[in-house]
């Protein structure tokens, strides 16, 4: 695919400069440095003491504190809503706090430590605090602490950001709109330690140079090194042959580790990897392939994973089959560009051409099947700088947002989804719920300036289109404090497509760890228990319903010459589509249904388009036709 960056930050356009101005430094999280407060009487020179940090608001207060080494800190939770203390690097976590909970931690050895709410934020981003640990002064009761462990991984260098560095000599008073608060995804996942092992760290995927060519590693404490062996971590996908060495562990400290690889091509890792080891290998030269002593280890569970990819990888409806949140992602960027150009156009007194725009962002946002698509400002053209999928469903296209949305709840109820998956597909859930809340009126207002008279009527209608593509695009700073939430009226399209992200975090156990396989298909049955349609014979007619994203109970057997009427129950548009394509229903919406009489004996596996895919991916089942 394209790099989405490097296409919508080109120079057709130089409007797009001060766009892109904006979002390289969302990328880069470029914000003012947050300063640490230190706690009344506990500096560095004083000794131990104990404080307390409120979680209140949806904040941590205070947010940073200095302690010396030996203090203890004590959270309560003070709001209504349950709460988490959970450490960026997984050291601690205190589970789910409810009103009046409280969760305490000695701190000992100086450093740094970032911590997070897991339900309200993630590392680095939202609900999250920050905790200061410098050395006692001699005599003072705490001593003189060890200075953290050196990371055994190399240093590596800051990734470079995907949009380009804008000329020093852009206007400032150019922008349309302020600088968005960093939304960087985080480095460490909110997955919680999964029962019966310790979580000991997890792996994240990221954007460096294109979409998911990165992942972070992070471990808690070093594994140690076998005498005579080395260690090396590797990206793999189960199943297959294809692995990546991310290059050998130093592990001989047995501090915490931080490793980050960039695919070499920048193509997307997370379509091809779902799994991570550390494994043990010959101290002399470099391993073509890992062996089987296995150090650690984690895996993305196979069926929520197809879910996954359909969001951040590929989706096969779409143009170009690109997936879900990325389609999201750069149509928004567009949108907010022709917002901008509206903007301009408005200012420069070319009522023609905020009309245009008017026309690109209608056009756009409901797709090419929407009610109100077509040439709009009546100039003989139909012009749409989108790719005709929609943000909003039309027709047969889900469009980007529901789409979306339906994905993550997918991956959600899938039978083997991980808590981690659950919570972040949530969080896309409530994102996608924002965004749709500010499109829907940006389109409004574009149907309502292709009728207006003059510039006047549209001032007010071009202003407002721009504030709500900003927040649409970047989302809302609720609270003031430079944070944007995946909460009710906060996250954007930025803020949904770092927690489908944050879905694919690989959670790392000792030991070799792989992912339970879910439950296995029903088997076929001789007879199915679906009516048959008014006036037809039972042993002639089967209905299937579809239900919950689900072809009714499973997979089915019927004789030859039966006629299989699948009928959608469900609010989402569905489709029945043979795997050889013998039959294709074509989209369903709620209420219709699609008919096939076989005519032969054997084996048929189908899936809906919109939610599945051939080979039994996602949405899928099979019937069997006997003589």
């Amino acid at each position: 695919m394209k790099n989405y960056v490097r296409r919508f930050c080109g120079v057709r356009y130089a409007t797009r400069a001060v766009l892109c101005l904006a979002l390289f430094l969302v990328a880069c999280g470029d914000q003012p440095a947050a300063t640490s407060t230190p706690v009344a009487g506990s500096g560095p020179v004083g000794g131990p003491t104990t404080i307390t940090i409120d979680a209140t608001g949806f904040k941590f207060v205070p947010a940073e504190v200095t302690i010396p080494a030996g203090s203890t800190v004590i959270w309560t939770n003070k709001d209504s809503a349950k709460h988490s203390v959970t450490a960026d690097d997984g050291a601690f976590d205190s589970g789910t706090m409810e009103q009046g909970a409280t969760f305490s931690r000695k701190f000992d050895t100086p450093g740094t430590i970032g911590y997070f709410c897991k339900f309200h934020g993630s590392a680095g981003q939202g609900m999250i605090g920050k905790i200061t640990v410098v050395a006692a002064a001699a005599g003072a009761g705490g001593g003189a602490a060890t200075p953290p462990a050196a990371s055994s991984f190399p240093t590596p260098a800051p990734p470079a950001s995907s949009f380009p560095t804008p000329a020093a000599t852009l206007p400032p008073a150019a922008s349309g709109f302020p600088t968005p608060a960093a939304t960087n995804p985080p480095a460490a996942s909110s997955f919680p330690t999964p029962v019966g092992a310790e979580r000991v760290g997890s792996v994240n995927f990221r954007d460096d140079k294109q979409l998911t060519d990165q992942v972070v590693v992070t471990i808690n404490a070093a594994p140690a090194k076998p005498a005579g062996k080395a260690l090396y971590a590797w990206l793999l996908a189960s199943g297959t042959n294809t692995q990546a060495n991310l290059g050998r562990v130093e592990a001989d400290t047995g501090g915490p580790v931080t490793l980050r690889y960039s695919d070499p091509q920048n193509t997307n890792l997370i379509a091809t990897y779902d799994r991570f080891e550390i494994t043990t290998e010959a101290l002399e030269g470099v391993p073509s392939a890992p062996s089987t002593d296995i150090v650690l280890s984690g895996q993305l569970p196979p069926q929520a994973l197809v879910h996954i990819r359909h969001l951040l990888v590929s989706f096969p409806d779409t143009p170009n089959k690109v997936g879900l949140e990325v389609g999201l992602r750069e149509q928004m960027e567009v949108l907010l560009q022709h917002a901008l150009f509206m903007r301009d156009a408005q200012a420069a007194g070319k009522l023609a051409e905020v009309k245009l725009h008017a026309e690109h962002l209608v056009n756009l946002i409901e797709g090419s099947q929407g009610a109100h698509y077509g040439d709009l400002n009546k100039d003989g053209q139909i012009t749409n700088p989108g790719d005709g999928f929609g943000l909003l469903p039309n027709g047969s296209h889900l469009g980007y947002l529901q789409g979306s949305k339906d994905h993550a709840e997918l991956a959600s109820v899938a039978p083997d989804a991980t808590a981690d998956i659950k919570l972040h597909a949530g969080h896309v859930a409530i994102t996608v719920d924002n965004v749709t809340g500010w499109v829907t009126p940006i389109r409004d207002h574009a149907l309502a300036i292709i009728g207006a008279p003059d510039l006047n009527t549209t001032a007010p209608l071009a202003r407002d289109i721009l504030t709500l593509a900003q927040q649409s695009f970047n989302g809302v700073d609720l609270q003031g404090d430079g944070q944007i939430l995946p909460i009710p009226g906060s996250g954007g399209a930025l803020t949904s497509y770092q927690h489908a992200q944050l879905m694919a975090a690989i959670p790392l156990q000792a030991g070799n760890v792989s992912f339970p396989a879910g439950p296995a298909p029903a088997a076929p049955t001789a007879t199915t228990q679906a009516q048959a349609p008014a006036g037809a014979a039972a042993a002639n007619a089967v209905q299937i319903p579809i239900h919950n994203f689900l072809f009714g109970t499973g997979p089915l057997t019927v004789k030859v010459g039966t006629t299989v009427t699948w009928i959608n129950e469900d609010s989402a548009a569905h489709t029945a589509t043979a795997d050889n394509k013998l039959w294709d229903s074509g989209v369903l919406q709620k209420g219709q249904s699609f008919s096939f009489t076989f005519k032969q004996a054997g084996q048929f596996p189908y899936y809906c388009t919109l939610h599945g895919g051939p080979g039994g991916q996602g949405m899928a089942s099979s019937l069997t036709v006997e003589p």
